[in-house]
């Protein structure tokens, strides 16, 4: 412990910036500031790279947005940081080594792991932080730190550190590792609402005036985080996505639908109404988004260059308008489909008018009108791929082409469904209060029709700036701020790292040496053949195959030209490039499970020996009587013994009767310590046993055959 906290103080500039939640999967990770090895067999240069936020510099705009975000993403809390304090958090690193020793020294703990797998509060760890900044001289930001609310008393929930931070590193490998401290703030509130808002979130009131929301107001927020992000530090195939999101707003639209277009589409239809009116109540909207995480996979890693390439791509997002239950829409285990967003009323008119019906005189009439709409779009971003070098961190934004918030907006526009119901009207006759006339019902649908109609045409013009304001401006860039947005996502590789995987050989052993057999030799992993070799003999074996750490690999041999397997008894060992046996067993196939990577090269070799079976087998056959006689009948058995020591496989026995002499009824075969191919067989009249046993040493088979003997002395 005296040693790690030692470390706490430190020339920033040497050191590499590795954003929170880093999976340090490699145990020797090199970076960018030790030249990188030359390339060995099975060993592999991998990179750290994160996928989320990367603000270098916050403005005057996103200060309130990242408030508003927190304050989210935390549940009773209210965060009200100035810009200059997130740009004190922005723009600062903090020591890894330095942060798990201050923390376990707070805890009463040493060891490395115990500290990352002990859950703690946002508090605990505000505190740990604070009081590196702090001996590290950076006091402008553990005063920005100390300014979010993280010790409030409502944050009762705790995370574990492991979740974020997954390290296997040698010794003194932490002291190398640097975090920018807004991202490890941004991903604990993340894995903090991940692990503690199990229900239905509470909703933020968003004061649209100081962000500049024009059109909006009552604007109530809704966020959760479905996933957290993952960051990786890892060999090529490694992936890494940021967190998913699900968004829901309740907003009243300042500007109504357009009341005037639907009376002067009711006035020209020529039904002969008159004072006409049509008013509404607020326009209101529910509004949902769901982003799925963006991700990525490296692809590869050249440690000689220092050049990394991945693909990446970002989130699929999801826009509705209507309305999703919250059981589901909150529901991390869930996906949120098409199929379960129904209408939402989002408007009540009163529509009055008068007209003359014939045979029942002038009517007035007031019919309670609810609009509803739904609304989906849908955007996939496509994947693409990126080559960086060094020096390191490197950041880039994967941006689609064709999904932004403008194209999807367009598109949940295109989709939208209006559809206008009708109340029970109320009709007066001289102001006295009738039923509805027959007359009237034909008037009412064509009516309530038009107003569909034109609020179906109309509604896009007023939702159009609703929609770009709230899902174009304050959900993409309160997104943005997590590394998200609609149709692009932020990308940083933060150093390279070398590796080495285990070689995995199998080879054949004949006993004796001199054995002529041949066998074919494979390593397997998932279905598919890694490394092979055929009709080898003693001394063969397969190329070397690079594995996979902790991949399961299925190695086997089959018999070879000529040969048959079932004349051996087969053993198994694999040892490693120091002669240490990893694992034994009998038989002709076998699992291994590859080892972790490591720093240093791990060859691992199997071999298959095969040993010539020595089975002593034996038959005999007896009726138990010395004679015979022509009509009468007998049973002989067939007795097939192994006295060992190996088992013998598909021993064929067969017998055929004397002339005379045939089947009275089916033979029947029973074993002790083996078995036989066939219960039965043959049939009378015939004259053939033909059954194949396999007996473990000291097994025995017993075939009974019921024979008759021919009355014709001609038969024999």
């Amino acid at each position: 412990m005296k040693d790690l906290l030692g470390m706490g103080k430190r020339a920033r500039g040497r050191y590499v910036r590795m954003a929170l939640a880093v999976s340090l999967s490699v145990l020797a990770l090199l970076f960018s500031i030790s030249p990188p090895a030359r390339a060995q067999a099975g060993c592999t240069a991998g990179a750290c790279v994160s996928a989320g936020p990367r603000l270098v510099q916050v403005d005057s705009t996103q200060g309130p947005l990242l408030n508003l975000l927190f304050s989210t993403l935390l549940p009773g809390t209210t965060v009200n940081v100035s810009v200059l304090d997130w740009n004190a958090l922005a723009q600062s690193d903090i020591n890894l080594n330095a942060l798990i020793a201050q923390l376990g020294l707070n805890l009463g703990l040493s060891d490395t792991s115990q500290i990352l797998n002990t859950d703690i509060t946002l508090a605990q760890l505000q505190l740990a932080m604070a009081q590196v900044l702090q001996a590290d001289g950076n006091t402008a930001a553990a005063n920005a730190l100390n300014a979010l609310p993280l010790g409030v008393p409502g944050l009762v929930g705790t995370i574990r550190l492991s979740d974020l931070l997954q390290i296997a590193l040698p010794p003194g490998s932490l002291a190398l590792v640097e975090l920018d401290l807004l991202d490890l703030v941004t991903g604990a509130a993340q894995l903090y609402n991940y692990r503690n808002v199990l229900t239905t979130p509470q909703p933020i009131t968003v004061n649209t005036a100081a962000l500049g929301l024009t059109g909006v107001a009552n604007l109530q927020l809704w966020l959760q985080v479905v996933e957290p992000p993952v960051y990786v530090c890892g060999p090529q195939g490694a992936s890494f996505h940021t967190g998913a999101i699900r968004v829901k707003l309740n907003v009243d639209v300042a500007q109504g639908l357009d009341l005037q277009a639907v009376t002067d589409a009711i006035q020209a239809l020529g039904l002969g109404l008159t004072n006409v009116t049509l008013t509404a109540d607020v326009l209101k909207l529910q509004l949902y988004a769901d982003i799925a995480r963006a991700e990525g996979t490296l692809t590869a890693v050249d440690g000689l260059a220092g050049t990394v390439s991945f693909n990446a791509r970002p989130g699929l997002v999801n826009f509705y308008i209507g309305t999703v239950a919250d059981s589901v829409f909150f529901n991390r285990t869930t996906v949120i489909t098409d199929a379960v967003v129904t209408p939402v009323a989002i408007n009540n008119l009163d529509l009055r008018f008068n007209v003359n019906l014939l045979g029942v005189g002038l009517v007035a009439v007031r019919v309670p009108l609810t609009v509803t709409a739904r609304a989906a779009a849908t955007g996939s971003p496509s994947l693409q791929g990126f080559t960086l070098s060094g020096p390191y961190p490197q950041t880039v934004t994967a941006s689609s082409g064709t999904v932004s918030a403008g194209t999807l907006i367009v598109s949940l526009l295109n989709s939208l469904d209006i559809n206008v119901t009708s109340g029970t009207p109320t009709v007066t006759l001289l102001g006295v209060p009738i039923g509805v006339p027959a007359a009237l019902v034909p008037i009412l649908n064509t009516v309530v029709s038009t107003v569909e109609s034109v609020l179906g045409s109309t509604a896009t013009t007023v939702l159009q700036p609703v929609l770009n304001t709230l899902l174009g401006g304050l959900v993409d860039n309160l997104l943005g701020l997590l590394g998200i947005r609609v149709g692009n996502a932020i990308f940083t590789v933060e150093g390279v790292a070398r590796s080495c995987a285990a070689l995995l050989t199998l080879a054949k052993v004949l006993q004796p040496a001199e054995d002529p057999g041949l066998f074919n030799l494979s390593v397997s992993q998932s279905g598919a053949v890694v490394a092979a070799a055929s009709d080898v003999g003693n001394g063969g074996a397969t190329t070397p195959a690079v594995t996979t750490p902790g991949a399961a690999y299925d190695l086997a041999e089959a018999a070879g030209t000529g040969t048959t397997l079932s004349r051996y008894v087969s053993t198994w060992a694999c040892t490693d490039q120091n002669g240490t046996q990893i694992s034994s067993g009998t038989g002709s196939s076998f699992s291994l499970s590859a080892p972790e990577l490591t720093s240093d090269p791990v060859t691992i070799t199997c071999r298959i020996t095969n040993r010539a079976r020595q089975a002593d087998v034996s038959v005999s056959k007896s009726d138990g009587s010395s004679t015979y006689t022509p009509g009468d009948t007998a049973t002989y058995s067939i007795t097939v013994s192994n006295a060992g020591p190996d088992p013998v496989v598909g021993a064929a026995i067969n017998d055929v009767l004397p002339a005379g002499a045939t089947l009275s009824a089916p033979w029947t075969c029973v074993a002790t310590g083996g078995s036989c191919a066939a219960g039965s067989g043959g049939a009378p009249g015939q004259q053939n046993i033909s059954v194949t046993v396999d007996l473990a040493a000291g097994g025995q088979a017993t075939i009974t055959v019921p024979v008759a003997f021919s009355a014709d002395p001609a038969a024999y």
